[in-house]
């Protein structure tokens, strides 16, 4: 029997309330420590039961218009956070891209693997390809999740070729992490900048709605390696 259910239901309840209430809007870190016995719930784990059960859209044609649009046709891209392949598809489809897939979901890559993907899982910031291997990098979404995003940036731009592009996208201030448990980091515009600015100076960041909405919600940095 688990300590917790030795405790009287009415006891844990009140404590459940507290924690809900009280620690999750103020210490979200400590507050998922308590619930799940860590800070980040990002697991290889958790994420294999997401993509097995999920059936939300995210199919983000906003977002993955723009970057789209961006690629050159034919380009070698690599997809960091490639989750179950949207993206990978399309560029496949409308660039006639060669993608490969990395993700920390050994499901994700399977079922990538199996339409034809090259897949690599691995947990970041580790991407385990030798320097200058791709036109571009694209990573939408996934930032926000990592506790040290800086270093996933630091390797995406390790693998592009001189001239080519890195790509990331993340909530516009939304989805902080006391309402998205799965969020480590939120990002404003001047944050994501900064954090793009970590690269250097030739970059750009674009606003827009990865759903219907009246105000921009996510942040696309497009930056060039030079």
């Amino acid at each position: 029997m688990r300590i917790k259910e030795l405790i009287p239901w009415r006891i844990r309840y009140r404590l459940d309330r507290c924690l809900e209430e009280r620690l999750r809007p103020t210490n979200t870190g400590l507050y998922k420590f308590l619930k799940f016995g860590r800070t980040n719930i990002n697991t290889a784990k958790y994420w294999d039961k997401v993509w097995r059960t999920d059936t939300s859209d995210r199919d983000y044609q906003e977002l993955f218009q723009l970057i789209c649009d961006r690629i050159p046709a034919g380009s070698r891209v690599l997809d960091v956070g490639c989750g179950m392949g949207i993206l990978a598809r399309r560029l496949r489809e409308t660039r006639g891209a060669s993608v490969m897939a990395l993700d920390f979901s050994a499901h994700a890559c399977r079922a990538l693997a199996a339409e034809g993907f090259e897949t690599i899982v691995s947990k970041l910031p580790a991407i385990p390809v030798p320097d200058q291997s791709f036109d571009v990098a694209v990573c939408t979404e996934v930032l926000e999740h990592l506790d040290h995003p800086e270093r996933t940036l630091t390797q995406m731009f390790r693998v592009v070729r001189r001239g080519g592009l890195v790509m990331c996208s993340a909530p516009d201030d939304a989805l902080h992490p006391h309402r998205e448990l799965e969020h480590q980091t939120a990002f404003t515009r001047q944050r994501f900048e900064q954090l793009m600015g970590t690269m250097g100076d030739n970059f750009e960041v674009i606003q827009g709605r990865v759903e219907q909405s009246d105000q921009p919600n996510f942040l696309l940095g497009i930056l060039r390696r030079s």
